[in-house]
């Protein structure tokens, strides 16, 4: 994005939650898969995680470099609730390779 070019805030938003909530949606499928055994399943809903993860951190990071070059984005409780979102998909994705490894562990893979 250029500078001076203005930025739609709220699709950014947007997308950061969209994008976290499918992430986190993912890796709880993933723990689900795990539990049931099916680690190839497991592994495709990780990868899924990681890209929507990596769309969501796209937008974060496209708000941040506006907000650096341009010095004129106002924070809304939309951002806090993006930022949010976000926070809370990188933390279920942590934790779920985790679940993941002590399934695997309990059921000797």
């Amino acid at each position: 994005m250029e500078r001076g070019t203005k930025m739609d805030a709220i699709a950014e938003c947007m997308n950061m939650i969209a994008y976290g909530g499918e992430a986190k949606g993912h890796a709880l499928e993933a723990i689900n898969q795990a539990k049931e055994g099916d680690f190839a399943a497991c592994e495709e809903s990780l990868k899924l995680s990681d890209e929507a993860l990596t769309k969501s951190h796209q937008a974060h990071t496209n708000l941040l470099f506006y907000d650096a070059q341009n010095q004129d984005l106002q924070v809304t409780i939309l951002m806090v609730h993006a930022a949010d979102h976000l926070g809370s998909a990188e933390t279920i994705r942590t934790l779920a390779d985790e679940i993941i490894y002590l399934i695997k562990e309990v059921k000797h893979v």
